[in-house]
């Protein structure tokens, strides 16, 4: 990308019924410290029914943010779509709306992407302080064997690691890549195949940064989170293995389809019965040993919601 001491930057946040967790997040961005003239913060609301849309509406936002409201509930790959045409910038940083950020956010991304050959950084995420330290928290945030933060600062980091709740990009990168595709509803999905896109232009051109901090405000809870997995399984991630099959070790979905050994392991192991006894084993478990049942029921879900679809 070009060098420049102070690339302007478009933040663009999702939202839809954030509630008081948004708000937060707001508060946060007003308090960013990058210059205001080289800053845009576009807020997409997605069509909320909760008080967003009135409190957005009656709030006395700083000039450089503007606001984007979609009239019905469009789904994520549309809001950040909204967000991505608006954008004027030439870094784009995507932050999910239950965010907070430290002042530096935007120089830290900056910063990350004014390294040679960086198209793309994945940013760090940390829990809010306020949140009850759970063993799943610990899995999300603490675990060195999960997420980007495993790879270290500026070392390669491979796509399926690049999500959208804490990233940036240049507009290079933006403009090659094009719009996430709006088929995907739900959890998952859209924003694997857009880095997975964006890899296939830019090999070796995503890297993390511990030092561009995004801060979780949600407490996850395990029935949720498997919900969601559930649900990518049977909608979204079918549809990315019948396009891209060679996605299918990045995805772990080699314990749902082909003949390998972890396919027959989910066969014989994955079942209904493992999720009573593993689930039951889970809340019993101390930190750490509480990680690999944790890490066995997530995939156990996505391959239950990818089974069910294949039964449709």
């Amino acid at each position: 990308m070009t060098d420049l001491t102070q690339p302007r930057i478009s933040i663009i946040v999702p939202v839809y019924n954030g509630g008081k967790l948004f708000r937060k997040t707001v508060a946060s961005l007003e308090e960013l410290t990058y210059p205001h003239e080289q800053l845009q913060i576009i807020i997409v609301n997605d069509g909320s029914t909760d008080d967003t849309g009135s409190w957005l509406s009656t709030r006395q936002l700083p000039g450089h943010f503007e606001v984007i409201t979609h009239r019905k509930n469009r789904g994520r790959a549309a809001t950040r779509n909204s967000g991505l045409i608006t954008a004027g910038g030439d870094l784009l940083i995507f932050l999910d709306g239950d965010m907070r950020v430290k002042p530096d956010f935007a120089e830290q991304h900056a910063k990350a992407l004014s390294r040679p050959g960086i198209e793309a950084v994945a940013g760090r995420m940390i829990p809010a302080p306020e949140l009850k330290r759970t063993r799943l928290q610990r899995y999300l945030f603490e675990y060195p064997r999960r997420g980007a933060r495993q790879f270290g600062e500026n070392k390669h980091l491979p796509y399926q690691y690049l999500i959208t709740g804490n990233m940036s990009i240049t507009r290079k990168a933006a403009d090659a890549v094009g719009l996430f595709d709006e088929e995907f509803q739900g959890y998952g999905g859209e924003d694997i195949l857009y880095a997975y896109k964006l890899w296939k232009i830019f090999p070796g051109g995503i890297r993390y940064s511990a030092a561009a901090v995004a801060i979780d405000q949600h407490q996850y809870k395990l029935d949720e989170l498997l919900d969601k997995y559930y649900h990518y399984g049977k909608y979204n991630l079918p549809r990315l293995l019948d396009d891209y099959p060679e996605m299918t070790p990045a995805l772990r979905a080699d314990y749902i389809v082909g003949n390998s050994i972890k396919r027959l392991f989910g066969d014989l192991v994955l079942n209904s019965a493992f999720f009573a006894v593993g689930k039951l084993k889970y809340k019993i478990m101390p930190y750490p040993l509480s990680n690999w049942v944790l890490r066995l029921l997530l995939i156990g879900a996505l391959r239950k919601g990818f089974k069910h679809r294949k039964a449709i």
